[in-house]
Formats: C-alpha cells, sequence, structure tokens
C-alpha cells in the first residue's frame, strides 16, 4: 500500500494513532495482562473538529517506573454513562513522548456530541471528556465560539475557566459554546520573580528540571523545561475541566517557545540570539500536549513534528527547527465560517526597529514614520527610500534602505493566507491571529510646542509590521473578499475596531474587522504601563494613570481612543467634556474600544447575516477563589455581514452591567 499522509502516521511518532470508527464493528480490544495501573494527572483533550473526525488526547502516566510501552484502552460512546461503546481500542505510549499520547478518530458523524475516557489496568481510569464533530461542510449551522489568550499560572488564577464552564452549562443549548479558540501564550516560558509593579506572584511554577536562573526571572531551555511548563498548567482544575469539555483550536504566539521572539532567535534584553535547540524542544513539547490536526489535514502545510538533526551552520539549523512543525491550517464550521490559523513567529523578519535605536536617535518612542521607513525597506516610497533618516541631524544612514520589506507571515505563508481566504465560499472568513491588528498608536504629533512625533507602542505586534498589514488588507480590497474578522489577542486587553485598508492613507476604507481578548489571567496591559510610569518614566504618567479619591483611573484607555492631548487634559483638569472635544484619535482609525485593565474572555457567534461578540472583563483574577468569581462588565458588539464595495460597520460597545473608563455606565 502506498504510503500516505495518514499512513506515516505510525512512522512519525510512537505515541499518535489513527482509529476509524466503523458502525457495527465488534468492540472486543482488551488490555494485555501485564498493562500497567495508570494515572492521568494532565486530565483529557480533543482539537481541531472536522466533519467525521477529532483529535483525542491524554497523558497517560505509569503507577510504577518501567521501560516499556504503556498499554491503555480508548473508548468513545455517544453518552456520557458509556452504557453503548462505539469504539474501544489499545492504544500505547511511552517515556519517548513523556507518555502523552494523540489519537486521530476518523468514521464520525457531523455536528454530533461524543465522550470518551482512556483507562488502565485495576480499573484506573481518566475523567471523561466531551468533545463535538464540526458540521457538515453546507450545513447551515449557527457558530458560537469562544476565543482566549494569554493564560499565565504565575500572573493569575483561573477564574475565566471557571467563570466559562459555569455560564456555559446554564445556557440554552442554541447558545452553548461548540469550541474554544485558543490564541496563543498557552505556557509562559519565563518565570518572573514579581510582577512589574514589585508585588508578589498569584503562584509558583516549581523549579525548572534544567532551567536558566537570571536575578529578575527563571526561564525553560530544554526539553524537560517545556514540558514541566505545560504539566503544571495543567495541574489547574479550571483548565483541565475547559478541555475535557470542549474541543480547543489552537495556535501558539511567543511565550510558547521565549518572548518576542521571530524564527528561532530569543530577543531578551534587545539582544537576538539564534536558538535552534531550544525551539525544537518547544515545538515537540506543543505538539505532545496540544491536540491539533496536522498530517491529517489533505492538501495543506500543516504536518505533525518531525524531530531532526539541526546541522552545522547557523541558517540551516534555524531553518530545521522552523521545518520540525508546522501549524498553520484552515478549519471549517459548516456552512458559515471557514477559519484559517497563522503562526505569526515562525516566519517573522527581525524586528524593523531594534531595541534602543530611536532612543540614539534622541525620540522617546519608535515614531509611525520611522516604523514605515524600516520595515518597508527597499520598498518605501514606492521603492524610492531615503538613503538617511529624517531624525536627529538628519545625517544618520537609513539601516533599511537595501532590505526587503518586513514580514510577520513570511511569503509562503502569507500567500497560502490569501489564497484560501479567497477561496473560500463561506460568507464569514475568521482569522486566528495570535496579536492585534487594531492601530495602537499616540498622536504625539498633538501635544503643541513638544516637538514629538506620532507614535508606535509596541512594534513586536502587527504594528511593527505596516507594510505587510497594508499588503493584506490592499488585496481585500482589491479582490472584493468580504466577512473577514480577525480574532487576537496577546497584547493583555480588550478591544475592537475596522481595519482600513491602508496603515497611511487617512481617508483609506475599512475592509476587516479585529476584536482583541484580554488575557485569562496575565497582569493586564494597564497594571504593568502604571508600575514602569511610576518607576522610570514620570513625564508620561499623565498619558497612563490618574490617582483621585476614589482611586486610580485608567487614563491611557483615552490616550488610545481620544489622543494624548485629551488624556493629558483630563489628566490634569479631570473634566470629561474637553476629552470628547479633543478627541478621537487620528492616528487610531477605526478604533471603537479598548479596556487595558482586563482579565477575561471573548464569545462570539456567527450566521449567515451577522456576527456577534461579547468581550468579559472579570473581576480580580489574582486572588485565589472556591465559587467562580463574577463578571465586571460585558462589552457587546453587533457586526452585520457586508456586501463587496461596502465597509464592515460596527455596532458597539454595548454594555452589560458596568462600564470601564471612560466608558458611560449602562442606565438600569
Amino acid at each position: 500500500m502506498p504510503i500516505t499522509r495518514r499512513n506515516m502516521l505510525g512512522l512519525l511518532s510512537s505515541s499518535t494513532f489513527f482509529l476509524t470508527l466503523a458502525p457495527g464493528a465488534v468492540i472486543s480490544a482488551q488490555l494485555p495482562p501485564d498493562a500497567p495501573i495508570l494515572k492521568f494527572p494532565q486530565g483529557v483533550a480533543s482539537g481541531d473538529p472536522q466533519p467525521d473526525g477529532i483529535m483525542l488526547w491524554t497523558r497517560a502516566v505509569p503507577a510504577t517506573d518501567t521501560s516499556t510501552p504503556v498499554h491503555l484502552l480508548l473508548q468513545v460512546s455517544s453518552n456520557r454513562e458509556f452504557s453503548t461503546l462505539l469504539l474501544q481500542e489499545n492504544i500505547q505510549t511511552d517515556a519517548e513522548s513523556d507518555y502523552t499520547v494523540r489519537t486521530y478518530i476518523d468514521g464520525l458523524a457531523p455536528d454530533t456530541q461524543y465522550f470518551y475516557r482512556f483507562l488502565g489496568a485495576d480499573k484506573s481510569v481518566s475523567r471523561t471528556g466531551r468533545t463535538r464533530t464540526a458540521p457538515a461542510t453546507g450545513q447551515p449551522r449557527k457558530v458560537n465560539l469562544a476565543f482566549v489568550s494569554c493564560q499565565s499560572f504565575e500572573q493569575g488564577y483561573y477564574g475565566s475557566w471557571a467563570r466559562m464552564l459555569e455560564d456555559d452549562r446554564a445556557a440554552d443549548i442554541a447558545d452553548q459554546i461548540q469550541f474554544v479558540l485558543h490564541l496563543g501564550d498557552f505556557i509562559y516560558e519565563r518565570c518572573w520573580n514579581q510582577h512589574v509593579d514589585g508585588t508578589a506572584q498569584s503562584r509558583t511554577v516549581p523549579p525548572f528540571p534544567d532551567g536558566v536562573t537570571t536575578q529578575e526571572n527563571r526561564y525553560a531551555v530544554s526539553l524537560a523545561d517545556y514540558r514541566h511548563l505545560y504539566k503544571t498548567y495543567l495541574s489547574d482544575p479550571h483548565l483541565q475541566a475547559a478541555r475535557a469539555n470542549w474541543p480547543f483550536v489552537c495556535i501558539w504566539d511567543d511565550h510558547e517557545f521565549a518572548n518576542d521572539n521571530f524564527q528561532s532567535f530569543s530577543t531578551y534584553d534587545g539582544v537576538q540570539i539564534l536558538q535552534a535547540q531550544r525551539k525544537l524542544y518547544s515545538n515537540q513539547a506543543w505538539f505532545e500536549f496540544i491536540p491539533a490536526v496536522l498530517d491529517e489535514l489533505e492538501a495543506q502545510p500543516a504536518h505533525d513534528f518531525k524531530p531532526q538533526k539541526l546541522g552545522d551552520d547557523d541558517t540551516t539549523q534555524n531553518q530545521t527547527a522552523l521545518n520540525s512543525l508546522r501549524i498553520y491550517r484552515k478549519l471549517s464550521w459548516g456552512k458559515y465560517v471557514d477559519m484559517v490559523l497563522t503562526d505569526g513567529r515562525s516566519y517573522r523578519s527581525p524586528p524593523c526597529v531594534t531595541a534602543g535605536f530611536s532612543v540614539s536617535l534622541g525620540l522617546p518612542l519608535d515614531p509611525v514614520e520611522l516604523v514605515a521607513i524600516t520595515d518597508a525597506g527597499s520598498a518605501y516610497n514606492e521603492g524610492n527610500p531615503p538613503a538617511t533618516l529624517p531624525y536627529g541631524d538628519g545625517t544618520v544612514a537609513n539601516p533599511a534602505q537595501h532590505r526587503a520589506p518586513g514580514s510577520m507571515l513570511g511569503l509562503e505563508q502569507r500567500a497560502w493566507l490569501l489564497e484560501t481566504i479567497k477561496a473560500s465560499p463561506a460568507p464569514w472568513k475568521l482569522w486566528a491571529n495570535a496579536m492585534p491588528l487594531l492601530p495602537m498608536r499616540l498622536d504625539m504629533s498633538t501635544l503643541p510646542f513638544a516637538g514629538y512625533h506620532d507614535s508606535v507602542f509596541n512594534v513586536d505586534g502587527w504594528a511593527g509590521y505596516p507594510y505587510e498589514v497594508s499588503v493584506l488588507m490592499r488585496y481585500l480590497g482589491d479582490e472584493n473578499i468580504t466577512g473577514l474578522v480577525s480574532l487576537s489577542g496577546d497584547h493583555h486587553m480588550q478591544g475592537a475596531g475596522t481595519i482600513c485598508s491602508s496603515t497611511t492613507a487617512a481617508d483609506a476604507p475599512p475592509v476587516a474587522v479585529d476584536f482583541n481578548v484580554a488575557g485569562i489571567s496575565s497582569t493586564p496591559l494597564f497594571q504593568d504601563l502604571m508600575a514602569v510610569a511610576k518607576a522610570d518614566h514620570s513625564n508620561f504618567a499623565s498619558l497612563v494613570y490618574r490617582e483621585t479619591d476614589d482611586g486610580i483611573e485608567p487614563v491611557w484607555n483615552v490616550s488610545m481612543l481620544s489622543g494624548v492631548l485629551a488624556a493629558f487634559t483630563y489628566a490634569k483638569t479631570g473634566f470629561n467634556t474637553l476629552t470628547d472635544w479633543l478627541g478621537p484619535n487620528s492616528a487610531n482609525p477605526g478604533l471603537q474600544y479598548v479596556d487595558t485593565t482586563a482579565n477575561g474572555y471573548g464569545l462570539a457567534s456567527f450566521d449567515a447575516q451577522e456576527m456577534q461578540v461579547q468581550l468579559i472583563t472579570m473581576e480580580d483574577c489574582q486572588v485565589p477563589f472556591i465559587d467562580p468569581p463574577g463578571i465586571r462588565h460585558i462589552a457587546k458588539f453587533h457586526l452585520p455581514h457586508w456586501s463587496a464595495g461596502e465597509p464592515p460597520v460596527l455596532d458597539g460597545p454595548d454594555f452589560e452591567r458596568a462600564a470601564p473608563f471612560p466608558f458611560k455606565a449602562p442606565t438600569v
């Protein structure tokens, strides 16, 4: 029989299996007599629902040490009691995969709920998992999903998961979550000694098997270290319950490998260091602990982890590490939604502005124009980039004059993304996008007599790759592609807005929409900004926060939405009226909602005519809890589908319960 991608599963991994559920098949598989008693400390999970299949996962640890493969039974049923078995198969795992096991089951019915569990000897059994398949292609099925990001184990507790689980159990069946879209930072490779403001972390990750310890933090470097992080994170009962309750669809961001990384390079303290072996380890651990359908997808770029020798020279090592696992892929959910899942780290070019470069030019922040010049490189100004930069005395050479334009996706992945969304017949093209497309700029030029330039807040995100954003957005307009919605994470804030066809033209029409979700538990952006402003940047404190008798007001939200002049004026006077007069922030066209104080999650639903989104902000996630914490506020949005030649029109935010500063609370 010829070897196909499916046949090769047994060759690629000793603990990845492909099974087919066949109606009427005899259920006879049993454990061998020497099978061990098993523990399942990280629970169970499922991933990437297909109309006819699903990936199931567990970690099956023998109760006593053994050097031989561990046998276990997988059972699949149509009911939680397992009174009727649809499948029972003997599978195995071993220490080589840290006892993780991935099993792809096909032959399932579309749009159907299933239950599964794993069994060892002497009645040892995993918790029961619940999963579901996707609707059949063309099936007109409403889509309900949750989207999440950034779940630092140390910086907070998983009250967001606990609240999501409880509320979903109480919801009508038609409104219940069908799957969870995880947008990255499932783990954090670094464990900080304390928060940026000096307060203690909420929890502690136990010592790494290997790891590196610095004065400020510890971080993972080995395969054992990355496995240790996944096992620690999955020890949390609420995250474990969420993975057992819903199928997950996952991508990664930076912390699955190294903060603010590009390709196989770490960038700690602004120093770019090739760490290909470390990248290889992080890829392997992700593959072992995150159930994803990769090799099983036909005619798609995604593929399973392939262990390889790195080679000798830096270029070969880097490329080999990147090629070891490929996760960008397309999934569908019935008639209404096609999902494109991208990798914004493995193929991106280096940062266009290196750490400290703007400061060396006498600039307090990275100006929008400097980022545009250095990111576009040789393509800037229609192929006529300046030889020197227009800052300081004007003699500093343009370091990007002869460099190719920057890219977050890489040319191959970008071409795949554009081709895939163009070919999609679904009314909604859902982009699972680790980082927000929302413009996050400070209109510093509006401050009178200061001589400042409009500046980019964070060049690690899409704001640092404006050339490629324009390429992508222009393509949507040129090809009359409608219904593209980005769901994004990374920035530890809630946000929403339309995305224009150009990052520079003031009159560019909107062509897409982005919803940015706050971290499940990671420290909110405002908390870190306030700590930095208090400690090192008092001149900019007025753009970040304001102290009142009632507490701290997050003026940074005003800076993003209404502009720095409005924020500065409000910080000094406390008058909202002046803020309304001076805004909005013209450097952030389309931005409609920002809450940088948030932890929480998002809910989205789609049908043929519209999309509805709820950005849910939790109460304090940095303290332990028994009952699920409450919800502070819910920002609601309504997005009708739009036709070719029309712009998307995003309605909202409307608030349930309270409202974040500076928005007005709903009337009761």
